[in-house]
C-alpha cells in the first residue's frame, strides 16, 4: 500500500478553459529538467580549454558542446508543442515563453554569436562605489538621477556609481567552469548579466536598494496595487464575462479598464517576484547571482512617449531576443531595401523589427493555450501597433523640431541647438498619446487573454 499520495493528487484539478494544442500531454519533471541540464553541461564545454589544440580531444570537444547545445535548443523548442499544464492556464502559457526563449537563447549561445560574430560569452562583474551626495541633498531627491525601481523609494539604500566588467580571460580549472556556468545559465532571468553589451540600467549612477527598501516596496506600494487589479479584473469579469460573453460586448469604458487594470498587474507581479527574489539571493553579495539590477528603470509618470514606456517603462526580460532575432534583422533589411551604409542608423527597421519577434514570442505563447492559432493573434496586432507608433511619434518629433528651429531661426536666433525648443505643454501631450496608445492597442491583448482563459484564471474563478 502506498504511503505516500501520488503527485497528481496533490495537484489542482484540470481547467476546462485550458484548450492545449492537439497531442500535447501533461508535462512531467523530466521534460522539465532536461532542457536546462543539458544546456548547463554543453555550458560547461563552451569556453576554450587551454592547450588543448594539438590534443586528441581538439575536435572531441567542440563536437559533444555542439551536440549537447543542440539537443538542449530541441528540448526548449519543444516543450511547449509536446507539453502542457493542465491545472493552469498562466503556467501552460510560460511554458511557451520558456521553451521558445531557451531555445532561441542556446541557439544564440552556442551558434550565432561564436559562428557569425566570433563572440563567446563572458561573464559580467559589477562593481558599486559609494556615490557622495551633496549635503543638502536628500537621498530621495536623487532618486531621477538614479536607476529607479518604479516601485521602489529610495531609503536606507545608497547612491553608488555602478562599473560593469568583462572577464578578460576564461574560466580556470574545473571548479570555475562550474561557477561560470551556472552564472551564465541564470542570465535566462534576463537581468543582471549583459554578456558585455549594454543593458536595462541607462546609467552609471544608481541607487542599491537594501532588502529593508525591497521589502517596504513589496508591502507599501507592490500589494497593495496588486490587490486593488486583481479585484478590479475579478470584479469586471465576474460580472461581465463569468457566462463566456464577448470581451467586445463590454462598454469601451469597461474595456479600457480592464486592460489598465491587467497591465497594472502584470507589472506590480513581475515586481513583486523580482523583488522578491533579489531578497532571497541578497546574502550570496559580492557574487554576480545576489545583484539584481532594475526591472523598471523610470517611473509611470516620468514617460512622455510610447519608446519611453517600451525602453524605461516595462521589463527587458525578452531584450537579448528581441535584439539577435528582430532588432539586428531588421537594421539589415532596412539598409538592404533602401541601400543604407552600415555606419547610418536604420531606425525603422530597427523598431519594427524588435516589435515584430516580440509580437510572435507572445502570440506563439497565445495559441498554446487556445488549441491552435485562431484568435491568438491579438498580442500581435498590440505589439505591431506599438511599434507603428513609435515610429509614427519620432516622425513627428523630428518635424516638430525642425519648425522649432525654423521659428528661432526667423527670431534671429541660432537654430541649430536644442535650447529654448521645448514647450511646456509636450509632456502633457506626450503622456495622453503613450497612455491612450497603450489602453487603446491593449485591448487586443486583454481580448486575447479573456478568449483564452488566463483572465478568469488571473480573476480566481
Amino acid at each position: 500500500m502506498a504511503i505516500l499520495p501520488s503527485l497528481s493528487t496533490l495537484l489542482p484539478p484540470p481547467r476546462s478553459d485550458l484548450k492545449p494544442l492537439s497531442g500535447t500531454t501533461t508535462l512531467t519533471l523530466l521534460p522539465a529538467l532536461a532542457p536546462p541540464l543539458t544546456y548547463y553541461l554543453a555550458l560547461l564545454l563552451l569556453p576554450p580549454f587551454p592547450n588543448t589544440s594539438s590534443e586528441p580531444t581538439a575536435r572531441v570537444i567542440p563536437f559533444l558542446r555542439n551536440s549537447l547545445a543542440l539537443l538542449s535548443g530541441i528540448l526548449f523548442f519543444r516543450l511547449p508543442l509536446k507539453y502542457h499544464v493542465p491545472f493552469s492556464v498562466g503556467l501552460t502559457y510560460q511554458l511557451a515563453l520558456v521553451g521558445l526563449y531557451g531555445g532561441c537563447r542556446v541557439l544564440d549561445a552556442f551558434f550565432i554569436s561564436p559562428y557569425l560574430f566570433q563572440h563567446i560569452p563572458r561573464r559580467v562583474k559589477y562593481h558599486h562605489a559609494p556615490r557622495t551626495l551633496a549635503p543638502s541633498t536628500p537621498l530621495g531627491a536623487d532618486a531621477k538621477s538614479c536607476s529607479s525601481l518604479h516601485f521602489l523609494t529610495p531609503g536606507d539604500g545608497e547612491a553608488v556609481t555602478e562599473t560593469a566588467t568583462t572577464d578578460e580571460g576564461w574560466p580556470h580549472g574545473w571548479k570555475d567552469r562550474i561557477s561560470w556556468a551556472l552564472e551564465l545559465e541564470l542570465s535566462m532571468r534576463g537581468a543582471g548579466f549583459t554578456w558585455s553589451s549594454a543593458d536595462v540600467r541607462h546609467t552609471k549612477s544608481t541607487w542599491r536598494p537594501s532588502i529593508r527598501d525591497r521589502t517596504h516596496s513589496i508591502l507599501v506600494h507592490v500589494l497593495p496595487i496588486l490587490v486593488v487589479s486583481w479585484a478590479v479584473i475579478r470584479d469586471i469579469y465576474s460580472l461581465n464575462l463569468a457566462n463566456g460573453e464577448p470581451f467586445d460586448d463590454l462598454p469601451i469604458g469597461l474595456q479600457l479598464v480592464l486592460t489598465a487594470a491587467l497591465g497594472a498587474f502584470l507589472m506590480s507581479a513581475f515586481s513583486l517576484g523580482h523583488s522578491t527574489f533579489a531578497i532571497m539571493l541578497a546574502p550570496l553579495a559580492p557574487h554576480p547571482l545576489s545583484y539584481f539590477p532594475p526591472l523598471y528603470t523610470a517611473r509611470v509618470w516620468e514617460l512622455t512617449s510610447v519608446r519611453d514606456f517600451w525602453s524605461y517603462g516595462w521589463h527587458r526580460l525578452f531584450s537579448r531576443l528581441f535584439l539577435v532575432y528582430g532588432v539586428w534583422p531588421g537594421e539589415w533589411l532596412e539598409r538592404k531595401l533602401t541601400g543604407k551604409p552600415d555606419e547610418e542608423a536604420a531606425d525603422m527597421g530597427k523598431v519594427l523589427g524588435g516589435f515584430v519577434s516580440s509580437a510572435f514570442v507572445h502570440s506563439f505563447a497565445a495559441h498554446t493555450v487556445m488549441g491552435g492559432w485562431e484568435g491568438a493573434f491579438g498580442e500581435a496586432w498590440f505589439f505591431a501597433g506599438n511599434g507603428v507608433a513609435v515610429v509614427v511619434e519620432e516622425g513627428v518629433r523630428m518635424a516638430v523640431v525642425r519648425y522649432r528651429r525654423w521659428q528661432k531661426r526667423q527670431g534671429a536666433g541660432d537654430g541649430k541647438d536644442e535650447v529654448g525648443l521645448e514647450r511646456w505643454y509636450d509632456g502633457v501631450i506626450g503622456r495622453v498619446w503613450w497612455v491612450c496608445v497603450l489602453l487603446y492597442m491593449g485591448r487586443n491583448f486583454a481580448r486575447g487573454w479573456v478568449r483564452a482563459g488566463l483572465v478568469r484564471e488571473m480573476a480566481g474563478l
